[in-house]
């Protein structure tokens, strides 16, 4: 999903998809103790963030409306996310300021984000809209799941992250089309 535009009914890719769930639930739950399992407890109000937050990651490596990110690694998406905390925690208290991120790249993931999370809170119904909390605590989760992706990949170079959440977000239709002749 990362370099082909599989289609949904693709056996390989719903293979995958299972596959890479069993594996990063049974590493998640080996690297982190009981006392941080608790976090890894998400309501649905910020699955509805973290869906969000995902797809606009994913949405930026396949240069979905707006510049392409090919290449994109975990590093500059935890820089983007983390970004993407300070930004919005600094909303919250009050202040009218924007926090720059490391580069132009995490800057555009972070801008996307934040853009995806606004949009979230103008389609989803009020009894279900992510809170301010919900999303921070999405954002969070995201953070340490990047963090477990670099340290098992053992580097910044690591694209883990982003191969993995793309697995579960599918290309538009039009470019699922087959590719044998």
């Amino acid at each position: 999903m990362i370099e082909l535009a599989c289609p949904e009914s693709c056996p390989y890719l719903i293979e995958a998809r299972a596959t890479a769930t069993r594996r990063e639930t049974e590493l998640r739950m080996k690297e982190t103790s009981e006392i941080d399992r608790r976090s890894l407890l998400l309501s649905d109000r910020a699955l509805i963030a973290l869906d969000r937050i995902e797809r606009a990651i994913v949405n930026v490596q396949r240069a979905v409306d707006g510049p392409a990110f090919h290449d994109l690694a975990d590093a500059e998406i935890l820089s983007a996310v983390e970004n993407t905390i300070k930004n919005i925690e600094t909303e919250e208290s009050g202040l009218i300021y924007e926090h720059r991120a490391d580069t132009s790249r995490a800057g555009e993931v972070s801008r996307r984000i934040r853009s995806a999370l606004e949009v979230a809170a103008e389609e989803v119904p009020s009894e279900a809209r992510p809170r301010r909390s919900d999303t921070i605590r999405a954002l969070n989760f995201a953070r340490a799941t990047i963090k477990a992706h670099i340290q098992r990949a053992g580097g910044e170079a690591s694209r883990s992250y982003i191969r993995y959440i793309a697995l579960f977000y599918p290309w538009p239709e039009k470019e699922t089309r087959p590719l044998i002749v």
